[in-house]
């Protein structure tokens, strides 16, 4: 039991995400192994479980007797441990998220690091490790941006002065949008007039990225692109603006009915 459980550390290792020594990231590497390494660990255990029950001369039907103990153990006493374990599995062999892979759960994402026996690490964007049980993978509803296909859409929102020629407006946006390598082709990026605001027309613009991790960046690099474009042909980007009138005095309201122009008034 001593050298299974040696032999799965040792096996564990290949799980991790990034190099410790030379902080190299390895995740895409090793996107598909993880799954495999939970299966092969588990192997390791059960298979030193039974040689080290062989070893000691135990019968089989003991054995058998003892695994049906455990289950009902397991099934009373320690049903989230069983759920987590068996959700382990169920992760091992349908994948819905594998090593590498950028997931969204529970209002976190970020880079799934490894996946465990009960629990697996998402390293999130702020460098944090959050431990999700395995349940919770299957359970929640878990997004995962990288499983199929690593591009994403970016929606910018941005309104434009009451007054302004909304045609040429639309017409510089995507010129600008034409013109980034990043940006897919198809589907063609989308300017939109969506609605009148309280003091200027929003235009959405749709635009789809080839991967997700460049999203950030390439989301202000438009957004600084825009406004610099707009300035030149004289387009103003509004903000709130509000009138507020103020009058000196107020109506005395302690005579009564005969006041009621002055109620009127306000």
């Amino acid at each position: 039991m001593a050298i299974a459980v040696i032999i799965s550390r040792i096996v564990s290792f290949f799980a991790t995400e990034r190099n410790s020594e030379t902080g190299t990231d390895i995740s895409e590497q090793k996107a598909g192994l993880g799954s495999w390494l939970l299966l092969i660990r588990i192997t390791i255990i059960c298979l030193g479980l039974f040689v080290a029950f062989a070893a000691a001369g135990i019968p089989m039907d003991r054995i058998t007797i003892i695994l049906g103990a455990l289950g009902v153990g397991i099934g009373f006493g320690l049903q989230p441990l069983a759920n987590n374990l068996i959700s382990g599995l169920i992760v091992s062999f349908e994948k819905p998220v594998n090593v590498g892979d950028i997931i969204e759960i529970d209002g976190q994402s970020g880079t799934m690091k490894s996946i465990g026996f009960r629990s697996s690490i998402l390293s999130t964007w702020d460098g944090a490790e959050v431990i999700i049980p395995n349940g919770d993978l299957l359970n929640a509803h878990l997004i995962n941006w990288t499983m199929g296909n690593p591009r994403r859409r970016i929606e910018v929102i941005v309104g434009v002065s009451y007054g302004t020629d909304l045609q040429l407006a639309k017409q510089l946006v995507s010129d600008l949008l034409s013109k980034d390598e990043r940006i897919y082709k198809y589907p063609a990026p989308t300017v939109l007039v969506i609605g009148f605001n309280n003091s200027s027309i929003d235009l959405k613009v749709l635009f789809w990225v080839r991967h997700i991790r460049e999203m950030w960046a390439l989301k202000s690099d438009i957004i600084t692109v825009i406004d610099v474009a707009f300035k030149e042909n004289g387009i103003v980007i509004p903000f709130p603006q509000r009138d507020l009138h103020i009058r000196s005095g107020l109506p005395d309201f302690t005579k009564g009915p005969e006041n009621e122009d002055s109620k009127q008034k306000i």
